[in-house]
């Protein structure tokens, strides 16, 4: 059995024309047992595995699956908000589509003289 803090979730992150797609890979879990919320401009995610409710078919020998709990934090700015944010889950693999800063957005100070 691997440790939270030894099984780190796996990614992969495109960008595309107007935005940025996150994908983590989840095997084992469910769609309820992921959660994935913005604060201060950072997307975090926690999942959870239960293998536990497997118990009464047999005795381990060996066991190598990884069950628990992890999450990981992926900094996304300020200037998203968590309403802009789409999220699918399938085959085990959660997809968060990040739509890019517009490009109208900007902190140009105007020179008078």
């Amino acid at each position: 059995m691997m440790s939270a803090k030894h099984y780190p979730m796996k990614s992969d992150i495109r960008e595309k024309k107007d935005a940025y797609l996150l994908e983590i890979d989840l095997p084992g879990c469910q769609k309820e047992d992921i959660k994935a919320y913005v604060e201060k401009g950072y997307l975090h995610i926690a999942a959870s595995m239960n293998k536990e409710k497997e118990r009464g078919h047999g005795k381990y020998l060996k066991r190598e699956c990884y069950f628990g709990e992890y999450e990981r934090t992926f900094f996304i700015g300020s200037d998203i908000s968590q309403d802009e944010l789409e999220a699918s889950y399938k085959h085990g693999v959660l997809r968060v589509k990040i739509p890019k800063a517009s490009q109208t957005k900007t902190n140009r100070i105007a020179i008078n003289g």
